[in-house]
């Protein structure tokens, strides 16, 4: 059993120690008060439970430093150390006065990374997290591996000039920008250790941010840090000003500062948002605070701030981290296969390294490429590469197909942005998962962040790939998570949680209607919560209902916060093709504001207005893709496919795994004029979409399969077989019945066609169908009959709003079919 020994002084017992033993448990520690014999002398005690130690955890304040028998376990402890008789050493510093500078404190101990951790149950959960780091034994070559660095000379000389320009003020907040995987980090902890900003020997681990992070959830995070006790402060976080808000931050700011202490960041798009720039309440939290001799922030951030958003003050600084170039990924690759004693020819080693880009982990997956199954030749393993490009997240996970546990863990972990482990093993058993988890973070499938690693955050293709497929989580592990978010929103102690679990659960109680303690809910709460329930397919109904209630506080809402509860608010309103979203996407300037009115009109069967909203956005940066994808649908809608095949092949290409982009990518392409000339493309679209193996992607196959016998083949039979077991096996979705009855106006067969509507209109009482679709399949009825006039009429709204041609086209066609009839 791997224990940890609780060196402390007695006068810090009552007011910290015992609140961390108790935390911990007596099968955890070796402390004092539980498990040293009665009657035996004091040293023998000392020495008996440092015998039987793997982390010897000391709690250093003045006290700590003047008592006798603390002195005498940090001597015999630096003693086992060097024997490798106790694992790890972990200093806590848990006073106001101590500092890593204390002559007091053995030199041997500063080279450890000296943390004030005021908090207690802080304290008692990094312990928690050490001791379960000591029993990862299955890769001890993993963080070696993950702190290798490459180059990056020039950007070196760059931040040494800059934090030793005598004639500026040194930067509180470091940017360190580019793509992630670049190493952006790790050149941040090797800067600021070579500059003597930083004294820790330890790369650090990061307060991970994403776009939903509001100033609220921010001061949650720090509070994670344990560097002061922000007590009731963190209560009634949406009542207060943003002027109290900042005040806290710079509380937490001064703790750092006064300690030395650097606060890691990976910054996702909150603190340099999607529009290149830096957040508003971040800057302005940054220009107040007073002191500015020190670095503050180290933040990795995916985003670089454009030239003419950059502030001018000293107090910024921003270093620009490119790919690895040639020479670097030649070195670093070459690192990695001594590391694992890979022997390679040069003639092998330049074909591998001639398809990396750039990517330390793209170079990473390569070596686990190479150094896995020796009986396949390297020259067979290239096309994985080229394929990892385009495809991360199926061949990641492609090696657990048969690992139904390894699976189940994933589609876990895919139901946070982070999580801490604490509350993944309340939900997963330890024993089981736990084995899997390392696994996972040594094939770069998730990473440990946090303080002290103690966070888990899946891989974001991977996470978005089991989203965007609806890719299910088993029912043992959804009831566990309803339970412990229950218990957790009841929970007096509530903040003494990681900040991680708080935000997930607070977000879940949301959008399942349980009651919140409001002085719990802050404005991120209710952002999460309607992202979720679009995403998902929820209630649109509850989207605007949160938004209501969180828009009435507008007057304590930052501004990046208020305009993206707004955007959901419109996109649930554009779906509902409620005209409200007409004035409320009017407090939404710019790209989006385009965006959302061509959604609304597109959605509203205005496509000439949606195409004039969407045309000029589709180089936009954040909204193009978005608008390029809409385009796709209102020219398939118009069954313009030439027009919707270049935007519908560029989109696939670039997110090969979305299988929305493939299906679109497949419907233009079985509609266009020379199909039988595409014909192994769509082939290979279909593979694409069974490959995806989600639910939804495999039913979208087994209907592009049907299609491509219609279109390619023209079997007749085949293609009504197939959609036909189509319909039957996916009872619950009325997509087969669309192509049931396009099937049906292909051969014009009135029968078949007939009985498509009639289940169209009975599954509509449960879904929501269009009219517009039941419309256009009860004028081709019509049409069967020879009833022209009839079949015009019913779609004469929508035909109204087509274009010119697309009008025309459909109008000819309808009256061809019923001059045939007459």
């Amino acid at each position: 059993m791997i224990k940890a020994f609780l060196s402390h002084s007695s006068a810090d017992k009552d007011e910290y120690v015992r609140k961390v033993a108790e935390s911990l448990g007596k099968e955890n520690i070796h402390y004092d008060e539980w498990t040293f014999e009665a009657g035996e002398k004091p040293l023998d005690e000392i020495l008996s439970g440092l015998n039987r130690t793997d982390l010897f955890v000391l709690f250093l304040s003045q006290n700590a430093l003047k008592s006798e028998w603390v002195q005498r376990e940090i001597i015999e402890a630096k003693t086992l150390l060097t024997e490798e008789k106790i694992a790890k050493v972990f200093p806590i510093v848990i006073d106001d006065i101590t500092t890593y500078k204390d002559d007091k404190i053995p030199d041997w101990l500063k080279n450890y990374n000296l943390k004030p951790i005021k908090r207690a149950l802080v304290a008692s959960k990094r312990i928690q997290h050490k001791l379960r780091e000591l029993s990862w034994s299955k890769h001890p070559e993993l963080k070696k591996r993950h702190s290798m660095f490459v180059g990056r000379n020039d950007k070196q000389d760059e931040f040494e000039g800059r934090i030793h320009d005598f004639c500026r003020a040194k930067p509180s907040t470091i940017f360190a920008t580019g793509l992630p995987g670049v190493g952006r980090r790790t050149f941040l902890h090797r800067a600021l250790v070579k500059t003597n900003v930083s004294e820790s020997i330890y790369k650090p681990s990061s307060i991970y941010l994403d776009d939903s992070v509001s100033i609220e959830d921010f001061i949650l995070k720090i509070n994670d840090l344990g560097l002061i006790d922000l007590g009731d402060n963190v209560l009634y976080l949406s009542e207060k000003s943003i002027e109290d808000k900042r005040a806290i931050i710079h509380s937490v700011m001064y703790e750092a500062y006064k300690n030395k202490e650097v606060i890691y960041i990976l910054d996702d798009g909150c603190l340099i948002n999607y529009q290149r720039s830096i957040t508003e309440w971040f800057h302005d939290v940054i220009i107040t605070y007073e002191l500015s001799d020190f670095p503050i922030f180290a933040i990795a951030s995916k985003y670089r701030v454009n030239f003419h958003n950059k502030p001018m003050n000293d107090k910024f600084f921003f270093v620009e981290l490119p790919e690895l170039n040639p020479k670097e990924r030649a070195n670093l690759l070459s690192q990695l296969l001594r590391l694992y004693n890979v022997d390679m020819s040069k003639d092998d080693f330049n074909s591998v390294n001639n398809l990396l880009f750039g990517l330390p982990d793209q170079i990473m997956f390569a070596v686990d490429i190479i150094r896995s199954d020796n009986r396949t030749k390297l020259i067979d393993k290239l096309p994985i590469l080229t394929e990892y490009n385009t495809d991360r997240a199926s061949i990641l996970l492609r090696k657990y197909d048969n690992n139904e546990s390894a699976l189940n863990f994933i589609r876990l972990l895919a139901q946070f942005e982070i999580i801490s482990s604490d509350f993944i093993f309340k939900i997963a058993e330890e024993k089981e998962y736990f084995p899997i988890l390392e696994e996972l973070v040594s094939e770069s499938i998730c990473e440990l962040i946090g303080i002290d690693g103690e966070i888990i955050r899946l891989n974001d293709v991977i996470r978005d790939y089991i989203k965007r497929n609806k890719i299910k989580l088993n029912n043992d592990f959804t009831d566990k998570l309803d339970k412990q978010v229950r218990i957790l929103i009841q929970d007096d102690a509530v903040f003494e949680r990681d900040s991680s679990e708080y935000i997930y659960s607070i977000k879940e109680a949301l959008k399942r209607g349980y009651d919140v303690d409001p002085k719990l809910l802050i404005p991120s709460h209710y952002l999460r919560c309607m992202k979720d329930l679009y995403f998902s397919k929820g209630s649109l109904d509850k989207i605007i209902e949160l938004a209501d209630v969180i828009l009435q506080k507008n007057n304590h809402l930052d501004s990046r916060v208020k305009n993206d509860i707004r955007y959901y608010l419109c996109l649930a309103l554009a779906k509902k093709k409620d005209s409200r979203l007409l004035s409320e996407v009017q407090e939404i300037k710019g790209d989006e504001h385009n965006f959302l009115l061509g959604f609304y009109y597109r959605l509203s069967g205005r496509y000439d207005d949606a195409l004039q909203r969407f045309s000029p956005i589709v180089n936009a940066p954040y909204v193009g893709s978005r608008a390029k994808r809409e385009i796709v649908q209102v020219y398939v809608q118009l069954e313009e496919y030439e027009k919707a095949l270049t935007f519908a092949k560029n989109n696939y290409e670039e997110n090969r795994g979305n299988q929305f982009h493939t299906q679109a990518y497949f419907h233009c392409l079985i509609n266009s004029d020379n199909v039988h000339a595409n014909k192994s493309t769509l082939e290979t679209l279909i593979n694409d979409l069974r490959n995806i193996d989600s639910e939804q992607s495999v039913e979208m196959a087994d209907i592009a399969l049907s299609l491509f016998e219609m279109k390619v083949n023209n079997d007749k039979q085949r293609a009504i077989d197939l959609i036909t077991d189509a319909v039957y096996r996916y009872p619950e979705t009325y997509y087969p019945l669309l192509t049931f009855c396009d099937i049906a106006i292909k051969y014009e067969d009135k029968d078949m066609l007939i009985d498509g509507v009639k289940k169209l209109e009975n599954i509509s009482k449960f879904k929501n169908i269009s009219s517009r679709t039941l419309n256009k399949y009860k004028s081709f009825l019509f049409a069967f009959k020879g009833d022209f006039l009839s079949s015009i009429k019913i779609i004469e709204k929508e035909l109204n709003r087509y274009p010119i041609d697309s009008k025309e086209r459909i109008t000819n066609r309808l009256r061809d079919i019923s001059s045939k009839y007459l």
